[in-house]
């Protein structure tokens, strides 16, 4: 089962939109509403109820539900004034805006209805870029009833009004795209995710500077999901599409950062772990294996339940997989023999992401889940433990005392639970690496703090 990353809604009313600000309080515009007199300027009344509107709607104070509903009122006390045959446009906006609430409220019919009277409204009034977005949002709610075909038509007029080549109507037709991409890929037929990749690659190409990198990035995970789906039902180009797969969703990640953007991060990982294990070999499986505890570790499962089971469930299958080839080897052996197999470059980047999640845990936790790592790399052959010991401690390097401190702490236990031998072979090994790797003050923090823990040296 792969995952999709959100859908791009539109606002049509971008205009008004704007005036919201995020420097604009909700107070502020209560009280806007307050001073405006509906008997004496019913055309500012209803702009400042349409605008009110649009902040409870966006506001992340309080139940969205809630929020979404009290929008709703204030559209609806807007249309009241801002009649289709008096202010037509802008009569199509508080209609475009109560669809999006009643989506987000999970109604997507009512949104189509509504999606749909705003774009009879909009057209031939000259504003094509407007009409534009209230067409794809209309392709969003069909989506979201199961009607694909008027789904598509939707999109695909909203892409012949986005001619333009300014980089507004650029980003516009990239969020087009990506959901005109995102319906075909719905239906999972041949044809279909053949013309998603079309449009996706389409959209790749238009993903300049001034398409944001979060753009760039939803795009390049949709192909990453779209080649995974065409691996699955051409089994003669499977293994091409699952590594085309694999390459997108990479580029994906170089976005979709933990830090940045925790769930769409742990969507692709999950994503990533499937096409990984899709190539079937033992490394292949572990990389998977590893993708799948990122993204285990960063869905939060109050806020989203089913995808963090899904993604436990597939970690699980995977670890019974692992077990036919490597039976004596628990999930964290096969990530120390996944560090000790990867190239300088890359167990950067791993170890950096793993000690990341470390960082937030709390000292004690620390030092209970480092030794659980550090325990399977200093088992692992001469030259796997050197390589990874040497890259922990280049990376302890960038992160604060407390994380550094568990960490030393965490390997002298390991070492404490060696043979006499293999212990002074790994402490040996720890101290090459502080001399090598370490200079001037650092040297002198690392080794003051491995007194402090009882380390004597070799």
């Amino acid at each position: 089962m792969s995952f999709s990353t959100a859908d791009h809604a539109v606002d049509a009313g971008k205009t008004m939109s704007e005036a919201v600000g995020r420097e604009s309080s909700i107070t502020a515009l209560e009280t806007q509403l307050a001073n405006t007199s509906r008997a004496t300027d019913p055309f500012g009344w209803a702009i400042a109820s349409y605008r009110l509107g649009l902040a409870r709607a966006e506001s992340p104070i309080g139940r969205p539900e809630d929020n979404l509903r009290s929008a709703l009122e204030l559209y609806d006390a807007a249309a009241g004034v801002l009649t289709e045959r008096g202010a037509p446009i802008e009569h199509a906006r508080v209609l475009n805006a109560a669809a999006s609430a009643h989506r987000l409220l999970g109604d997507p019919r009512r949104a189509a209805e509504l999606f749909e009277r705003a774009s009879r409204v909009l057209e031939g009034r000259g504003g094509d870029a407007e009409w534009a977005g209230v067409l794809s949002n209309l392709g969003l709610a069909l989506t979201d009833c199961g009607e694909t075909a008027p789904a598509v038509e939707a999109f695909e007029r909203a892409l012949e009004l986005l001619a333009g080549d300014d980089a507004e109507q650029r980003r516009a037709r990239v969020a087009a795209r990506h959901n005109l991409a995102q319906t075909l890929m719905s239906t999972g037929h041949h044809d279909d995710l053949a013309s998603a990749v079309e449009v996706l690659e389409q959209a790749a190409a238009e993903c300049v500077d001034e398409v944001s990198p979060l753009h760039k990035a939803m795009v390049a995970h949709s192909l990453g999901v779209a080649r995974k789906g065409q691996a699955e039902i051409d089994v003669e180009a499977r293994r091409e599409r699952l590594e085309q797969a694999i390459r997108h969703f990479d580029e994906s990640l170089e976005i979709f950062t933990a830090s940045s953007f925790p769930f769409h991060h742990a969507v692709a990982k999950q994503n990533l772990g499937l096409a990984l294990a899709g190539r079937g070999d033992t490394d292949s499986l572990r990389r998977a294996l590893s993708c799948y505890e990122d993204a285990v570790a960063t869905f939060d499962p109050r806020l989203h339940p089913t995808h963090w089971r899904a993604t436990y469930e597939n970690m699980e299958a995977l670890e019974a997989r692992l077990r036919v080839v490597a039976a004596d080897q628990s999930r964290h052996d096969h990530f120390a023999t996944l560090l000790g197999d990867m190239d300088a470059t890359e167990r950067l980047g791993v170890v950096r992401e793993r000690f990341a999640r470390f960082e937030r845990l709390p000292p004690r936790q620390q030092v209970d889940r480092l030794c659980e790592l550090t325990d399977a790399i200093v088992r692992q052959p001469p030259r796997s433990f050197v390589a990874t010991l040497r890259t922990i401690i280049a990376v302890l390097m960038e992160l604060p005392d407390d994380l550094l401190r568990s960490a030393l702490e965490a390997q002298l236990i390991a070492h404490s639970r060696l043979g006499p031998h293999e212990r002074r072979a790994a402490d040996f090994v720890l101290d090459e690496a502080i001399n090598a790797l370490l200079f001037g003050p650092q040297r002198i923090r690392v080794r003051d703090l491995l007194v402090e823990i009882g380390w004597e040296r070799p």
